[in-house]
């Protein structure tokens, strides 16, 4: 597979571990009993802001990782540049993931709207986050397997 399929599963994976973990706190919370649904505390603000950074260090690792990974196979000190191609491929999936997020934002308002407590407003928007992402990058990986 070509380097930037290679980095487009990175980008993956990293985001479906920051959407396990952001999941994984939230549910540790809720089980936890203390939770006010009925507004969205500090602590809410603060496990987005950790789970990004932690994200942000795993898309660097992995990002690095596949880039050595790829110079040992292929014995290149630096890996090719994207043509129109990738840009393309980068277009329609960011479109399609602009969409998705666009949708989730959509139906974050409307449970505001309907009344429904703002923590589910805020756990649905920030998992229509992580959804455009992996979409996006799903879409990507299959536009580059099918190659056109």
């Amino acid at each position: 597979m070509s380097y930037t399929g290679n980095q487009t599963i990175a980008y993956l994976v990293s985001s479906v571990l920051g959407a396990g973990i952001y999941s994984f706190f939230a549910i540790q919370k809720f089980q936890q009993g203390d939770v006010d649904v009925t507004t969205i505390s500090r602590d809410w603000g603060s496990l987005v802001l950790i789970v990004i950074a932690v994200q942000v260090a795993i898309s660097i690792v992995t990002a690095i990782s596949v880039t050595i990974i790829q110079a040992i196979k292929t014995r290149e000190p630096s890996p090719e540049l994207s043509d129109e191609r990738d840009k393309l491929f980068e277009l329609r999936a960011g479109r399609i993931s602009y969409s998705v997020f666009g949708v989730g934002f959509l139906i974050a308002m409307i449970t505001l709207a309907a009344g429904l407590p703002p923590l589910v407003m805020f756990n649905i928007f920030v998992f229509s986050l992580y959804a455009a992402a992996i979409i996006g990058y799903l879409v990507q990986l299959y536009l580059y397997r099918r190659g056109f």
